[in-house]
């Protein structure tokens, strides 16, 4: 017999139920449920599901807050006979049920490919009851919106798409004053990438006219360096969201771009501990500083001169013009870039964490110093991926990641200043006699011992954010 079943759902923020319900007391009661549809005669949208050890069968009819639901349960037998008939994918999720403030409350937590997906679920007696409820002001603050009339929120729907559903909120995402959109979790992916392409370009084109203007500006060059990376980052992380095609040309060239300052960063990070090491070598080695200090200082004086022709220079501009046009006209994109930011991140920050773990764990103390390189490179992208979705993680504990991070970021990168430093003396004693090369051999001993030093600092670091992978995976969950 058909009965009714009078229900509100609403979509949540990912969050930890466990930890939100003993956070105010509350019991609950927790089961694993795996779920799936098939099409029958009797309904297109047949659901199978097991819970425990016991398994049903149910036939909903209708839309909205009011449905018919039939019920039956089955043998484990039926359940796996019908299971290789499923359309779409099978659904796994944690289900809590309690009851606070008269009211019976099922919160679904989902796993797998829908990691992340939220619902709140609470049945009523009559309509009059389900249109009166209030929201609990404990559950507020994870609140996206309510989805009891969003059918693509249906579990059967859920199953039957490739993608995550982006919810129609009632609020505009649009800023009207600039033209960009707000970053909220569930704004859709490619309207968020949209945005960060939007304000990258607009911080890099200040830094270009900064530098043609006064190519000595260290930390101008530094953030200019910073965006450009940022920008390419962004591209990487959600490479799976791009056109193939558009997507290599682009970051080949901006590649190309951001090799055209490293020449410059190099001689300055050669120059930055000049006068740290001429002290340590004491007076009578200074003739043989003195020269090795002129000659970084005559290529400086012609990479500034080439950094005001590349800041000043068509390739430039160009680029940065056509990332932002091409991104507006949306055709760059697949269709899973219409999924919700906040789910997208959740898999990307995970994806991005295991490949660190992986290739930090190759490492040795002898092991090339590329693969160093390459791994401050993965840790430069995890920290610009957090920025990038600085809107969306709490401050809190994006301030604490990014704290770890640049930990780890410093002692990578000293090892590769004392290498870049290193490469340079031994350019520059190639051209040198004997009592300048004996000089200048102390100080590659001194960089050797400082290098061996960060070395060791790095494993710790490194050991230390393999234990604490987990904060850096739950940034998305409140």
């Amino acid at each position: 017999m058909a009965e009714l079943e009078i229900e509100r759902k609403f979509l949540l923020l990912p969050c930890r139920a466990d930890k939100l319900l003993k956070l105010h007391k509350i019991p609950y009661q927790k089961a694993r449920l795996e779920q799936y549809y098939v099409s029958t005669p009797a309904s297109p949208y047949t659901r199978y599901r097991k819970k425990g050890d016991t398994y049903y069968q149910t036939i909903k009819s209708g839309e909205g807050m009011v449905r018919e639901e039939k019920e039956f349960e089955v043998s484990g037998e039926e359940y796996e006979t019908h299971r290789s008939q499923a359309v779409g994918r099978i659904i796994t999720k944690d289900r809590y049920t309690f009851e606070y403030q008269g009211n019976t409350y099922e919160m679904d937590s989902f796993k797998d490919t829908l990691k992340g997906l939220c619902y709140l679920e609470i049945e009523f007696s009559d309509e009059k009851s389900a249109h009166a409820y209030q929201m609990p002001e404990i559950f507020e603050k994870l609140l996206v919106t309510e989805v009891t009339y969003d059918n693509a929120f249906n579990n059967a729907a859920l199953s039957n798409s490739n993608i995550f559903p982006t919810p129609q909120l009632r609020r505009a995402y649009i800023d009207e004053d600039q033209g960009v959109y707000e970053i909220t979790p569930f704004l859709a992916t490619h309207q968020a990438i949209d945005t960060m392409i939007y304000l990258l370009t607009s911080e890099i084109k200040g830094y270009q006219t900064q530098l043609q203007n006064d190519p000595k500006d260290v930390e101008a060059l530094h953030q200019f360096r910073i965006h450009m990376r940022k920008l390419r980052a962004l591209l990487q992380e959600f490479e799976y969201f791009f056109d193939t095609k558009w997507l290599k040309k682009h970051k080949k060239v901006l590649a190309k771009l951001m090799e055209k300052t490293n020449e410059k960063r190099d001689n300055d990070v050669a120059l930055i501990d000049i006068n740290t090491f001429e002290k340590k070598l004491g007076s009578k080695n200074k003739k043989s500083f003195d020269a090795l200090k002129n000659s970084l200082q005559e290529k400086e004086e012609k990479f500034e001169k080439k950094l005001i022709i590349f800041m000043g220079g068509e390739p430039l501009s160009s680029e940065l013009m056509v990332l932002c046009q091409d991104s507006n006209a949306g055709e760059i994109y697949h269709e899973s870039a219409q999924q919700p930011l906040i789910l997208v991140a959740i898999t990307v920050i995970r994806q991005r964490i295991q490949e660190i773990i992986s290739k930090g764990e190759e490492l040795r103390e002898d092991s090339l110093k590329i693969a160093y390189h390459k791994l401050r490179i993965q840790f430069k992208r995890l920290r610009y991926l957090f920025e990038l979705l600085a809107p969306i993680i709490p401050q809190e504990k994006l301030d604490n990641a990014l704290n770890h991070l640049k930990k780890i970021q410093t002692i990578l990168g000293e090892i590769n200043d004392l290498q870049v430093q290193q490469k340079e003396l031994k350019s520059f004693c190639k051209n040198c006699k004997n009592k300048k090369q004996k000089s200048l051999k102390v100080l590659q001993r001194k960089m050797k011992k400082k290098e061996k030093k960060r070395l060791g600092a790095f494993k710790k670091a490194f050991d230390t954010f393999k234990k604490e992978k987990s904060l850096y995976q739950k940034l998305l969950f409140l």
